[in-house]
């Protein structure tokens, strides 16, 4: 039972990610009629925006991996931050032109500072937690 608890935390916190991810594009689309268009290279004030977003969909998927993994907080984000890379790497391989180099090479970088940048926050925020009256 661990062990899927273990599995879910981590593939859990990819999805979360990735659907606020994906839910934002169609937010991007209505702020900016005309200019974000899907099948089309967004201009490049666009992909810095989104790239935003994803380091802040980041941070939060760190925060809640670290927060839910239910022993070893570290490893699961270890783990969270591998199946991000490799998602990431063959995304860039599979949709060559689809987005320019340097936007995917950029999201590859955000992905484990921002997991990191997570979940240190999150050990942060539990070390300073202080125990309930009458635990010992």
């Amino acid at each position: 039972m661990k062990v899927l608890r273990s599995i879910a935390s981590v593939v859990g916190c990819y999805l979360v990610v990735f659907c606020l991810v994906l839910l934002s594009d169609p937010l991007l689309e209505r702020i900016f009629p005309g200019q974000y268009v899907r099948g089309q290279v967004p201009p490049t004030f666009l992909l810095w925006i989104s790239a935003a977003v994803f380091a802040v969909a980041s941070i939060l998927g760190g925060w809640l991996c670290v927060g839910i993994a239910p022993a070893k907080p570290g490893r699961h984000l270890l783990a969270l931050f591998i199946l991000g890379e490799a998602v990431g790497v063959v995304f860039t391989i599979v949709n060559p032109g689809h987005y320019p180099l340097w936007n995917s090479l950029l999201w590859l970088g955000i992905w484990p500072v921002c997991l990191w940048i997570g979940g240190r926050a999150k050990k942060r925020q539990h070390r300073e937690t202080p125990e309930p009256v009458g635990a010992a």
